[in-house]
């Protein structure tokens, strides 16, 4: 488990991500796909409809479940989740780290690992139902003792006792871990204005292509030329006309 980005000090824009531009991207991508295989199947075309607004809805999952379900809105959480408690966010010594205790049995092994046997004894949180009614008493004790070790040495032990958590990374922290260039997510490329560049390789990967970049981004108007010619195979005389009324 591996959390990304949690809770920073500042102004929210510094790190805000356009998760709506992101996800409709993501989302156009499956109805173009799902149209193309309708187009081969009944040899007609579609027109792919996709909206942000309609994205992000799809992302409540079950907050909008719990929404149509009670017709009441959840609270705002934080990182926290509605009904699985303790499963958020905790201060480490050096940092954050993520703590999702699923079920009663990773609870009780959470006490073990954490040397607290008398909270897997206490009544009030015997059950996540009471962990959950009592969830203001709880996340404070499990936050100190969440403060008194290192994010490593969370991950360590309660990894051996089989309770999900992961170490919050900052941004540098992901793009220069071993995880990233095991998977090969980050390739070099010449520019030719900007020298170097380090550039985020595209996450799917093929069996039979490569997913890592070996052009550097365009300039602009580099490939147009080339698009209109080769691409679209327009005459010299259309693309003469296209400059002149400024449409490339």
């Amino acid at each position: 488990l591996m959390s990304v980005a949690g809770p920073v000090e500042g102004p929210p824009s510094r790190l805000g991500i356009p998760i709506g531009d992101l996800a409709a991207g993501l989302f156009a991508t499956q109805g173009i796909l799902a149209a193309l295989v309708a187009r081969a199947s009944t040899g007609r075309g579609q027109h792919v409809d996709v909206s942000m607004l309609d994205s992000v809805a799809a992302l409540l999952t079950y907050h909008a479940s719990a929404y149509l379900t009670t017709g009441e809105a959840p609270p705002r959480m934080g990182n926290g989740h509605a009904s699985i408690v303790p499963y958020n966010t905790f201060k480490a010594r050096d940092g954050l780290l993520m703590l999702a205790v699923g079920n009663d049995d990773q609870w009780r092994r959470f006490c073990i690992a954490a040397e607290r046997p008398d909270l897997a004894a206490d009544s009030r949180f015997a059950t996540n139902a009471q962990r959950v009614r009592d969830r203001n008493t709880l996340e404070p004790l499990v936050q100190h003792i969440i403060e008194g070790r290192d994010r490593k040495d969370w991950v360590d032990r309660l990894g051996e006792a089989g309770v999900p958590c992961g170490v919050v990374r900052s941004i540098g922290e992901v793009l220069e871990s071993p995880e990233i260039a095991a998977r090969g997510m980050l390739a070099m490329v010449s520019h030719p204005t900007a020298g170097d560049l380090r550039l985020v390789a595209h996450p799917v990967k093929l069996s039979g292509v490569t997913s890592r970049p070996d052009t550097p981004p365009p300039l602009i108007g580099q490939h147009t030329e080339a698009i209109l010619t080769e691409d679209l195979g327009l005459t010299t005389d259309v693309r003469a006309d296209l400059r002149k009324r400024n449409i490339v």
